[in-house]
């Protein structure tokens, strides 16, 4: 094992994405002046937080317990002796996803956060956002969620987990009012008994909504995704706004469906056979990422997006939870016809004062609004 000292990390953070590009050969253990890291190796593929048996693992003052074996999931921490939050000890892994090697972050005992300067300016020709509102919490939380796309400059939105009671209507009004100009909404329908069930994805935009069809779920009545044709720059964009079932590991009915999900959603992108795409949503990749392989294919590259610090490509968290950050949100395109020119997870906790008060925004905004955080892209046409 090699233990990369300090001096020559300081200026050079790890990020943790699950690619491991930036560890030195050989190297399993890592610090820089505010995190330890290390890699975890397993035997066989699987997700560390879904494990038949706990994983342990010491890492400065912290032990790091994965799927603890008195719940058989999620992260349990102790400091020392004394049983802690994860998110108090900074533990962040990745990926959160089947693999068989992962990089594992704590926060070292002097961790102070750092803030950063932060440019909103969209880029290219059109900014499209990805974002699931949790239950319906933007048409709940108004001025928060005004502020925060106000900042954002979207030109198309991509929204998930809408409550069962919000109609295109409401939304309109609600952007119309929020960011001005005349916003066309297409929404899933709602279905079903439980709440859950009856969540709706949508697409917003302020540019000439073409058309919109709803994707045939086929066996799976619960697939909340929305195929819509957007005037971009006088040329046809389509975009997905989707969300696939949630929860569960990389075995078993949750991961079964959206892999079938996911096959729908393909079949539909084939039948249009259209040479622009932006595919995005809350892919809910707790288990494999076969659902996104499924729907990518040759023809889709991955938008490989980072919060303000750079070092986290996570869009999920939740502090009241035994699950600790994860990637559950992703984009695709179509590389061909549609060059990334910029791109973000916004949190806003990352930012600092004074790009917080030239947007009116507050440092707990996305995390008050949503457990998952925006997915921003602005893309240029390319033909």
């Amino acid at each position: 094992m090699t233990f990369l000292p300090l001096l020559l990390l300081t200026l050079t953070p790890i990020q943790i994405d699950g690619s491991f590009n930036d560890w030195p050969d050989e190297t399993t253990k890592q610090e820089d002046a505010l995190f330890l890291y290390s890699l975890i190796d397993l035997p066989k593929q699987a997700c560390l937080q879904q494990l038949s048996e706990q994983h342990i693992v010491e890492l400065g003052q912290y032990t790091v317990i994965f799927s603890p074996e008195e719940k058989g999931y999620g992260i349990s921490c102790k400091k020392g002796e004394e049983w802690i939050s994860p998110y108090e000890a900074g533990v962040v892994f990745a990926p959160t996803t089947a693999a068989t090697k992962f990089e594992l972050r704590v926060n070292k005992a002097t961790f102070e956060k750092r803030t950063q300067v932060f440019d909103f300016t969209p880029q290219g020709d059109f900014r499209v956002v990805s974002w699931n509102v949790q239950f319906g919490n933007l048409l709940e939380d108004k001025d928060r969620g005004a502020r925060l796309l106000k900042a954002l400059k979207p030109d198309v939105l991509l929204l998930q987990e809408l409550d069962g009671d919000d109609t295109p209507e409401t939304l309109s009004a609600f952007l119309d009012a929020s960011l001005g100009d005349n916003w066309d909404v297409a929404m899933t329908k709602s279905t079903g008994k439980e709440r859950h069930h009856q969540l709706r994805s949508a697409v917003a935009t302020s540019r000439k909504l073409q058309g919109a069809e709803h994707i045939d779920s086929g066996s799976w009545r619960q697939l909340k995704a929305i195929f819509t044709t957007i005037d971009c720059e006088k040329k046809p964009v389509n975009f997905i706004s989707l969300h696939l079932r949630c929860c569960g590991g990389p075995t078993g009915e949750a991961e079964e469906q959206r892999q079938e999900e996911a096959k729908a959603i393909r079949e539909n992108i084939a039948a249009h056979q259209s040479p622009r795409f932006v595919i995005a949503g809350d892919w809910n990749l707790v288990g494999t990422t076969k659902p996104l392989k499924i729907v990518q294919q040759k023809h889709f590259d991955v938008v490989d997006a980072y919060q303000p610090d750079g070092l986290l490509n996570a869009t999920w968290s939740d502090t009241s939870s035994s699950f600790t950050p994860g990637r559950l949100d992703w984009m695709l395109y179509s590389p061909e016809t549609l060059h990334v020119v910029n791109c973000f997870v916004l949190d806003t906790s990352d930012l600092n004062t004074e790009t917080l008060n030239a947007h009116g925004l507050l440092g707990e905004d996305t995390a008050a609004l949503s457990d998952h955080l925006p997915l921003v892209a602005d893309f240029k046409l390319i033909k």
